[in-house]
C-alpha cells in the first residue's frame, strides 16, 4: 500500500492510505479486528470527537471485554449529539458557506456571518441529532412539530425564542404543517429552486436523503426526446414522454406538496422566512399534479412526512447512511446482508439511533484493523483499514486536548471554506465537494502541520501562564520531559505504546530545541511532533 510521510521527525511509521473501496464478502475472511485500546479510540473518536482518556484505554487493555460498557457510556456522553450533526452533516450537506441571504441583508454584522450560516445550516441537523440523543423513535425527524433554534435564528425566523444561550426546541409561529425536517427552513433554504424547476429538486432532495433513492443515477434515455423544446412543449414531454415520465410521475407529486415554500422572491427575508400557507394549491396548478407518495395521494406538506415514516425504505436507509458514516466508506452491494441485518435490528429497536450506532459498531467493517498475511492484492486493495480523522474530529480533538479554536474574524477555520480549511483539511463544502477525503494529500499535510503548531504553542502559552490545558496538566514545561511522561503522552494521544527508538528521538528533539529555544519552545515542538504523527490524523 502506498504511504505518505508527513512533515514528521521520522518518529513513527508513515500512515497507510484508506481507500474508497468497499469491504467485500471475499475479504470477510482475511480481515483482523483492531486490537482493543485501538478499537475503543476509534469508537471514541467516531462517537465524541475526542480520544479516550487514559483509563479507558488501561482498562480496555486490561480486559477487552470492558469496551463494551465504555461504549455504552459514550452512547450517552453529551458530546455524541455534536458529533451526529457532523456526521449526518456529511449526507445532507446543508452546512454549507453560501446561503441564499447573507449576514448583511437580515441585519447581521459581518463578523457574525459565519455564526448565521452555520446556525441555518444545523438547524434540521440539530433536529436529527436531539430525536437520537433522547431516544425517541427515528420517525420523528419527519412528523415532529418542533424544530430546535438558536437565538440568532430567532431574530430573523418566525419561531418562539428557545430561551438561554444555545440550542433549544422551538415552534415556528406561521402555521407551517408539521413535518419535522421537512418543515424548516434551513433544509430549503439549502435546496433550493426555482421557476422552471418548481420545486422538483427538493422533492428529489427529499428522496435522496430520506429513502436513498437518488434520481440522478436513474438511467434514462434522451434519443427521442427533442432537446430544442419550448416551454409548453417540454411540459407536455414531462407528462407524456416515457424517458421522462420514469422519474416525473413520482418526483412531481412530491414536489407538489412543497408550495407552501414556493417564494415569489429571493433575498427577501420575509419571503424566505415564512410558510405561505395559501401557495399551497400552485403546487396542483403549476405541475399538474395532485400531491401524492409515490401513487399514494396526500393532503400536502401536512401528510408528506407521515408517508415518508411509513416507506420501509426509510428505515433501510437510515441504516445505510449511518453504517456509511461509521465506515468512512460507500455501502455497496456487497454489504447487502449487513444492511439487512441493521435494518431489522433497527425496527426490533422501535427506530432509536443509540442502538443502531452500538449494532454498526459491533459489525467486523467498523472494527477492522488489517488483514491476514495471506491476503492478496484484491483483498488489500478492497478493504479500508484506516481512516483519516475528518476536520470536524480533529479540530474537536485538538480542542479538547490543548483548548486552541483556530479562528479568525469570527470564523472557525476547520469548519468553513471561505475563510477557512475544510475542503484543504480533506472535508466537504456541500456544493461543489459532496464526500470527504480518503487519502492523505498536500493540502491536508499542509494544514495538519500548521493545526499542530498552533495548537501545540497555545497549550504552552497557557501551561505559562498557570492554565494548562487537559494535555499539559501536571507538567512542567520549563524541564526537560522524563521518559515516563512522554510514554504516557504517546499512550493516551495514540493508543499504543511507545517504542523505545521513538522515546529516544523525542527525547533528542526536545534537547536539540531547546539548545536554540529554550524549554517552552521545545515543548511546544515536542507536542506539535504528537498532534501531527500519523497514528494521531488516522484511526
Amino acid at each position: 500500500m502506498r504511504s505518505l510521510t508527513l512533515f514528521l521527525l521520522g518518529c513513527s511509521e508513515p500512515v497507510p492510505e484508506p481507500t474508497d473501496s468497499v469491504d467485500t464478502a471475499s475479504a470477510a475472511s482475511v480481515l483482523v479486528p483492531l486490537d482493543a485500546p485501538l478499537l475503543l479510540r476509534r469508537i471514541s473518536l467516531d462517537l465524541r470527537g475526542v480520544v479516550p482518556a487514559a483509563a479507558d484505554l488501561d482498562a480496555v487493555a486490561a480486559d477487552p471485554a470492558a469496551i463494551s460498557d465504555i461504549t455504552l457510556g459514550y452512547l450517552d456522553a453529551p458530546a455524541l449529539e455534536e458529533r451526529l450533526i457532523d456526521l449526518l452533516g456529511e449526507r445532507w450537506h446543508t452546512l454549507v458557506d453560501d446561503v441564499t441571504l447573507q449576514s448583511g441583508e437580515v441585519g447581521l454584522d459581518r463578523t457574525e456571518e459565519f455564526a448565521f450560516e452555520r446556525s441555518v445550516g444545523e438547524e434540521p441537523l440539530r433536529l436529527m441529532a436531539h430525536v437520537a440523543v433522547n431516544d425517541l423513535p427515528w420517525t420523528e425527524i419527519v412528523t415532529a412539530d418542533y424544530t430546535m433554534t438558536n437565538p440568532l435564528l430567532a431574530e430573523i425566523w418566525p419561531v418562539e425564542p428557545p430561551g438561554g444561550e444555545g440550542w433549544a426546541v422551538s415552534h415556528y409561529t406561521d402555521g407551517r404543517p408539521a413535518a419535522g425536517v421537512l418543515s424548516t427552513n434551513g433544509l430549503w433554504w439549502r435546496y433550493t429552486t426555482d421557476e422552471s424547476n418548481a420545486n422538483r429538486r427538493r422533492a428529489a432532495a427529499i428522496s435522496r436523503l430520506l429513502l436513498c433513492e437518488d434520481y440522478f443515477e436513474r438511467p434514462i434515455s434522451f434519443s427521442e426526446v427533442d432537446t430544442a423544446l419550448d416551454d409548453e412543449a417540454l411540459a407536455a414531454a414531462l407528462k407524456e414522454n416515457p424517458a421522462c415520465t420514469s422519474c416525473h410521475a413520482t418526483l412531481d407529486p412530491i414536489a407538489s406538496a412543497l408550495f407552501g415554500f414556493w417564494w415569489f422572491e429571493e433575498h427577501h427575508l420575509d419571503e424566505m422566512a415564512h410558510y405561505h400557507a395559501a401557495r399551497e394549491p400552485l403546487g396542483e396548478r403549476t405541475l399538474e399534479s395532485a400531491p401524492a407518495w409515490f401513487g399514494d395521494p396526500i393532503g400536502g406538506l401536512i401528510d408528506l412526512g407521515s408517508a415518508v415514516a411509513a416507506d420501509p425504505r426509510f428505515s433501510r436507509c437510515t441504516a445505510e447512511t449511518l453504517a456509511a458514516a461509521l465506515w468512512h466508506r460507500p455501502v455497496d452491494l456487497d454489504d447487502f446482508e449487513t444492511i439487512e441485518h441493521l435494518d431489522v435490528s433497527f425496527g426490533d429497536s422501535g427506530m432509536r439511533i443509540k442502538p443502531l450506532l452500538a449494532e454498526i459498531i459491533a459489525t467486523e467493517h467498523y472494527q477492522v484493523g488489517g488483514l491476514t498475511e495471506d491476503a492478496g492484492a484484491a483483498d488489500e486493495a478492497a478493504v479500508t483499514t484506516r481512516r483519516l480523522l475528518s476536520p470536524d474530529q480533529l479540530a474537536d480533538a485538538t480542542e479538547a486536548l490543548t483548548g486552541f479554536v483556530w479562528r479568525s474574524d469570527g470564523f472557525d477555520l476547520m469548519h468553513n471554506d471561505s475563510d477557512g480549511f475544510r475542503v484543504l483539511a480533506g472535508g466537504l463544502d456541500g456544493l461543489t465537494v459532496f464526500s470527504p477525503q480518503r487519502e492523505p494529500g498536500l493540502t491536508w499535510a499542509l494544514v495538519i502541520k500548521r493545526l499542530s503548531e498552533a495548537a501545540a504553542s497555545y497549550a504552552v502559552g497557557q501551561a505559562v501562564s498557570g492554565s494548562p490545558p487537559p494535555v499539559l496538566a501536571g507538567i512542567d514545561v520549563s524541564i526537560a520531559p522524563d521518559e515516563a511522561t512522554l510514554a504516557a503522552l504517546h499512550w493516551w494521544l495514540l493508543a499504543r505504546e511507545a517504542e523505545a527508538d521513538w522515546l529516544t528521538k523525542i527525547d533528542a528533539l526536545w534537547h536539540a530545541v531547546e539548545a536554540l529555544e529554550g524549554p517552552q519552545v521545545a515543548w511546544t515542538a515536542v507536542l506539535s511532533a504528537l498532534l501531527r504523527d500519523p497514528d494521531f490524523v488516522s484511526f
